[in-house]
């Protein structure tokens, strides 16, 4: 899951979002007041300028046969360049791969919510509907810590962190 460690950014969170410690569960809403982009499979933003950048992808033709894959690989670059410039940054994406596009067996899904905030130092991960060969990636009721249990549920999980994203002073203002 390189994209978990990768993403995590629109203007500040409101302050019933901010945890009480530098760790507290995320739900994956979206902590800013902004307009989604949604392009689809691409990289076509209609407000490539905006800040809060707040943007939805499609993901979800990461096929071998049809090259898919290739395409989705090749797309990454320009979207990573959209956002690490951005002072206030949200991502919602839907990930499948497969061998054949729409064909069992399907290789892995999941729905994510990635955001940060260089104002703050805030960002967070939430990852659902999590599946590896069509199978659904969850822990039974009881064999989670019971400190990492409010992180997750059935079908799935999250973290929002405040302090460990560099603070940009120029995105203070």
């Amino acid at each position: 899951m390189i994209v978990v460690g990768v993403m995590m950014l629109c203007a500040a969170p409101a302050a019933a979002q901010q945890p009480a410690g530098p760790y507290a569960p995320w739900d994956g809403s979206n902590p800013f007041k902004c307009a989604i982009q949604d392009v689809g499979t691409g990289t076509d933003f209609p407000d490539p300028g905006a800040d809060p950048f707040c943007v939805e992808f499609d993901k979800t033709q990461q096929n071998v046969t049809g090259l898919g894959i290739v395409d989705f690989l090749s797309n990454e670059p320009a979207r990573t360049a959209a956002a690490v410039n951005k002072c206030f940054y949200f991502q919602s994406d839907h990930w499948t791969g497969s061998i054949v596009q729409g064909a069992a067996p399907e290789l892995w899904h999941w729905d994510g919510q990635y955001f940060f905030d260089k104002a703050t130092g805030a960002g967070g991960v939430n990852i659902q509907n999590l599946r590896f060969l069509g199978q659904p990636a969850s822990f039974p009721p009881g064999t989670l810590p019971a400190q990492f249990a409010p992180y997750f549920d059935q079908g799935g999980g999250g973290a929002y962190v405040a302090g460990d994203v560099p603070v940009d002073p120029g995105c203070a203002g």
